[in-house]
């Protein structure tokens, strides 16, 4: 039974993790940044942190060749985890309505259908918003939580296998 996960799963899935969330960022500023963008800056902090320890788990985790993810049964959940995060976030700067003081609002996706500053796209827009928000914020978490308990079962088998008997030299 094979028990890693692909490594172009496990690469693609690390990528994303890192790439995507910066993609999201550039999105969301080329396409009508407003007072929702002044109040991600006020929490960068917060969404840094988050940022850095999804980065370190890409590394730690997908990236390297025997990464966590890679080399375990349930790598593919951290696999699965980090693609939901990574496309939730992106979704989420392509469907936030943001818009200035001057009265026009919109995201990218009521740009493309040509209805900014409607309330029928608004109202869409917002609907897929929160979806895409719940699989970012809800992915996230996951992750964190299949990362954390990865490394409890990998030191786990480490110390069992260090603690294990060993055979006498020349006996086995």
């Amino acid at each position: 039974m094979r028990t890693d996960t692909p490594r172009s799963s496990a690469i693609l899935a690390g990528l994303a993790l890192i790439v995507l969330p910066i993609a999201a960022v550039v999105l969301k500023l080329s396409v009508f940044p407003g007072w929702m963008m002044v109040i991600a800056i006020w929490g960068s902090p917060m969404l840094l942190i988050g940022y850095a320890l999804q980065v370190v788990i890409a590394g730690h985790g997908l990236l390297r060749a025997r990464g966590i993810f890679r080399r375990s049964r349930a790598g593919f959940r951290g696999v699965v985890a980090a693609l939901a995060t990574s496309l939730g976030v992106l979704g989420a700067a392509f469907f936030l309505i943001d818009g200035g003081d001057d009265g026009t609002y919109g995201s990218a996706f009521t740009e493309l259908l040509g209805m900014s500053s409607t309330s029928q796209g608004s109202e869409t827009s917002m609907v897929l918003f929160f979806v895409c928000a719940f699989a970012w914020l809800a992915g996230w978490l996951w992750l964190v939580v299949e990362w954390v308990a990865q490394l409890i079962l990998a030191r786990r088998a480490f110390v069992e296998a260090r603690e294990a008997p060993h055979p006498a030299p020349g006996k086995g």
